[in-house]
């Protein structure tokens, strides 16, 4: 049952991706539930996936040299959860990089300021591309062992796995610093304006220059990924995830037009910083096989412009709830999920019993 709910991610032409499909969006679980809770959200609530994720850096802790211990806990967890009447839904965690990586010239993002980033582990495979064979490597390793029988999986290659440049937080003020991390040394080859800032006067067009190359090179990273899988043997769905609200129309002038100084609107939000085009990068998206997911299911907004985002490329659409989603928001998240359409809809680590009370909001057709 929960397979052939699962097969509808994926429509067989344009026109059926368009219309709707009358069926109710799958449930999907993310978090580290016991066998219980996931048997209860199984046959009672009617859950029909569950989220897999590892991470590199454990993967493969030394370059060339595999914990196959870690390898094989992975792989049983899937067995067992299969075992239980799941699809499984997986993120083989290249944004969560080994330190070896990392220390390797380029393999960090540098901002504008020269400062690296180095809060958290996401390598620079925007620019540093030299270091992509590592990655496919790494993914080679992981489903030969793991195997491809997943319902998706995401890509995103950024912060949290989403699609996404880092960012930064003022501890003062806890506000986003304006921050474009596009200046290390691989970005800097490929900088039309490598000797403009954000903040500089753009008297020759640099600030929209410099947006472009920015914006474009995560569009481009984002269809590098989903190649990526491919070349490594998976054949199945893939989701690409896109976080937050989104640039909208107009969004990319407003930037320019204060020359990325970090006082238009987009940017106070944070939305141009850390490359949150969606409409860009769905547009550029070349691949058939692919699910737009969105990262902000309870948001009316969101759900309601990346499902249009996806039918417009012929495409079905996903969302997962965010970290602050409260269960009594789960009956509008259910109710907005299956008005939009969405193949399916997972919730993030929420009480297994607040779940299992509100699936009912699941069971209308949309088509009756």
């Amino acid at each position: 049952m929960a397979a052939a709910v699962l097969a509808t991610f994926v429509p067989t032409n344009a026109q059926a991706a368009q219309a709707t499909t009358g069926v109710s969006p799958a449930l999907g679980i993310i978090g580290n539930y016991s066998d219980a809770d996931m048997t209860s959200l199984h046959n009672t609530g009617g859950a029909a996936d569950v989220l897999v994720e590892m991470n590199w850096f454990q993967a493969e802790p030394v370059r060339g040299r595999f914990d196959e211990n870690y390898l094989t806990s992975v792989a049983s967890r899937i067995t067992r959860l299969q075992a239980l009447g799941y699809t499984v839904s997986f993120n083989a965690g290249v944004h969560e990089a080994p330190d070896w990586l990392l220390a390797m010239p380029g393999a960090r993002y540098v901002d504008q300021n020269g400062e690296t980033y180095t809060d958290s582990k996401e390598p620079n495979l925007v620019f540093g591309t030299q270091y992509r064979t590592l990655a496919i490597r790494y993914l080679k390793k992981v489903f030969a062992r793991v195997g491809t029988d997943f319902s998706i999986v995401r890509t995103g290659g950024g912060h949290w796995g989403e699609l996404t440049y880092p960012f930064k937080l003022d501890p003062s003020t806890g506000r986003l610093r304006n921050l474009y991390y596009a200046y290390d040394v691989n970005a800097r080859t490929r900088n039309p304006v490598p000797n403009w800032k954000p903040g500089m006067p753009s008297t020759a067009g640099q600030a929209s220059k410099f947006l472009r190359f920015y914006l474009n090179s995560l569009a481009s990273y984002q269809n590098w990924q989903i190649a990526a899988l491919r070349s490594a043997g998976y054949r199945g769905t893939a989701a690409v995830l896109y976080p937050s609200y989104g640039m909208r129309t107009g969004d990319f002038d407003k930037a320019v037009t204060t020359n990325l100084a970090g006082t238009s609107s987009p940017e106070i939000n944070g939305e141009v910083q850390r490359g949150y085009d969606a409409t860009r990068q769905v547009n550029a998206l070349k691949d058939p096989n692919v699910v737009v997911y969105g990262t902000w299911a309870e948001n009316e907004n969101t759900v309601a412009y990346l499902s249009g985002l996806a039918r417009a490329k012929g495409l079905r659409a996903m969302a997962e709830t965010s970290h602050v989603c409260t269960p009594a928001q789960l009956p509008g998240v259910m109710e907005l999920a299956q008005r939009n359409d969405l193949a399916a809809l997972y919730i993030v680590r929420l009480k297994s019993t607040d779940i299992i009370g509100s699936a009912r909001y699941l069971s209308v057709n949309t088509g009756s």
